[in-house]
C-alpha cells in the first residue's frame, strides 16, 4: 500500500478511535451528571420534610417563634413562609447560604393558591433554584407575630430549600469529568497512535518480507527455467544427436531442482499458515541415529559421530522432525570438511562442526529464507529456514553458536514428553 494510503488509513482509524472514546466518555459523563442531579434534588426533598418536622410544635400543632427565630429553626439554605387560612403569607424567613451570606428567595405567590406546591416543585430566584413544598399544619396552628396581641391562626407552611449545594457539586463533577475526558482522549490518542504505528510498521514489514520472498523465489525459479530453455533450444537448433543425451540429462537435473524448490516453498507456506501438525510421541534419539547412519553411507569419507546417552521422547510430526535433523546434518557436511557431531540430550538436539565458523552478521541472517552466505553457493537457501519454521511450529526454538575460526553449533530445543538421557 502506498505511504499516502497508509497515512489516510491510520488517520481514519485514529479519528474513529478518538470519536468512540469521546462518545463513550460523554455518555458516562451525562449519566453521572443526571444521577448526581437526581440525588441532589431528592436530598433536598427529604430535607424539606425534615425541616417541617424540625419546627417547634406545642399545643397540638402551634408553631411558636418566641426565643428562636424562624431562621434558627431551619438548615442553612432553607426558608419557610407561614400561610394563613385565606392564603395570605403572614411571615417568612430569610434564607442564608452555607457561607452566611443571604440568598434571594424565590417568588412565592401571595396569596398562595389552594393546592399550590402540594408536591415538591422547583422555583428559581435570581441567585439559585429552590425546591418548594407546602405542608398542611392543621386547623389549630397558631403563632405569635409582632404587632398582634393574640396568637395568629394559620393553616400551612411553605418550606423551600436551595439547590445551590447540589448544583455546586454537579458543576465540580462536570469540571472533573471534562478534565478526565480530555485526559482520556489525549491518552487514547497517544496510545492509539502508538499501536497503529506499530501495527502498520509490522504490516509494512510483512509486505516487504512477502515481496522479498516472491522476488527471491522468482529468481531461484528463473535460473533452472533458463537452463532448461537453453538446453532445449541448443538441442533443437544444433541438430547434433550426441547432444541429446546431455541436454535431456541437464533438463532433468534442473527439473528436479525446481521440483525440490517448489516442495520446500510449499512446506514453508504450509507452516506459515499454521498447518495442524501430526502429534505423536517421537524418539528424537532414534531419528538422529537413522539420519547419521544414512549420511555415513552417503559420505563414507566423512566422520559423523552421534552422542545420545538415552532415549528422548518429544511430541510432534516425525516426518518434519526428521527433516530438521537431516537439514542440519547436511548443512554441516556441505559447508565444512570437518568432523560433525550430533548430540541428543534432555530435549535438545545439537549439530556441531569444527569448520571456519561464521561472522556475526552472517549468523544473524542464517535462518532467513533464500539467504546464502556466499552468492555462488549452490542450494536454495531454504534448508535452515525450514528448520526454523518446523521447530517454532513444534513450540521449540533453534539457535546458532558460532564465531570465525571457532566452528558452528546449531541447537534445537523441543518440549519433551520423557527423557532417560544422562547429564
Amino acid at each position: 500500500m502506498p505511504r499516502k494510503g497508509i497515512r489516510a488509513v491510520r488517520k481514519r482509524l485514529l479519528l474513529g478511535l478518538v470519536a468512540l472514546t469521546v462518545l463513550g466518555m460523554v455518555v458516562i459523563d451525562l449519566a453521572a451528571l443526571f444521577v448526581m442531579n437526581v440525588y441532589a434534588t431528592d436530598r433536598v426533598d427529604r430535607a424539606l420534610v425534615e425541616a417541617q418536622h424540625s419546627l417547634p410544635i406545642i399545643n397540638g400543632r402551634a408553631i411558636v417563634v418566641d426565643g428562636l427565630t424562624l431562621e434558627q429553626q431551619l438548615p442553612e439554605g432553607f426558608f419557610v413562609a407561614v400561610v394563613a387560612d385565606d392564603g395570605r403569607i403572614l411571615t417568612r424567613s430569610k434564607p442564608y447560604s452555607l457561607t452566611g451570606e443571604p440568598i434571594t428567595p424565590p417568588s412565592i405567590p401571595d396569596p398562595v393558591p389552594a393546592g399550590w406546591a402540594g408536591e415538591p416543585i422547583t422555583v428559581s430566584s435570581s441567585d439559585t433554584r429552590f425546591r418548594v413544598q407546602r405542608f398542611d399544619i392543621g386547623d389549630k396552628a397558631t403563632m405569635r407575630l409582632p404587632g398582634y396581641a393574640e396568637p395568629v391562626r394559620f393553616r400551612s407552611a411553605v418550606v423551600a430549600g436551595s439547590l445551590a449545594p447540589g448544583e455546586d457539586a454537579v458543576q465540580q463533577l462536570l469540571v472533573f469529568e471534562l478534565i478526565a475526558t480530555g485526559a482520556a482522549v489525549i491518552a487514547v490518542s497517544m496510545f492509539g497512535a502508538l499501536v497503529l504505528n506499530r501495527s502498520l510498521k509490522e504490516q509494512r514489514a510483512a509486505e516487504t518480507r512477502l515481496l522479498s520472498f516472491v522476488a527471491a523465489a522468482t529468481h531461484e525459479l528463473r535460473t533452472p527455467l533458463t537452463t532448461v530453455r537453453g538446453w532445449a533450444e541448443l538441442h533443437r537448433v544444433s541438430g547434433k544427436p550426441e547432444l541429446a543425451g546431455l541436454a535431456l540429462s541437464r533438463i532433468e537435473q534442473e527439473a528436479n531442482r525446481m521440483n525440490d524448490l517448489v516442495d520446500q516453498l510449499l512446506e514453508l507456506s504450509s507452516l506459515d499458515l499454521n498447518r495442524a501438525l501430526r502429534r505423536e510421541q517421537v524418539d528424537l534419539r532414534g531419528i538422529a541415529a537413522e539420519v547419521v547412519a544414512d549420511m555415513s553411507v552417503l559420505m563414507p569419507d566423512r566422520q559423523i559421530t552421534l552422542e545420545a546417552p538415552g532415549e528422548v521422547v518429544v511430541e510432534g510430526d516425525e516426518i518434519l522432525l526428521r527433516q530438521v535433523v537431516r537439514n542440519l546434518v547436511s548443512n554441516a557436511l556441505k559447508h565444512t570438511g570437518t568432523a560433525v557431531t550430533v548430540t541428543v540430550r534432555r530435549g535438545q538436539l545439537s549439530v556441531a562442526d569444527e569448520g571456519p565458523g561464521m561472522a556475526p552478521e552472517v549468523a544473524g541472517q542464517i535462518f532467513d529464507r533464500f539467504y546464502r552466505a556466499e552468492k555462488s553457493e549452490s542450494g536454495t537457501g531454504l534448508g535452515l529456514a525450514i528448520v526454523h519454521s518446523v521447530v517454532r511450529a513444534h513450540g521449540g526454538d533453534v539457535a546458532v553458536t558460532t564465531a570465525p575460526d571457532s566452528g558452528t553449533t546449531f541447537t534445537v530445543s523441543l518440549p519433551t514428553v520423557s527423557s532417560s538421557s544422562g547429564t
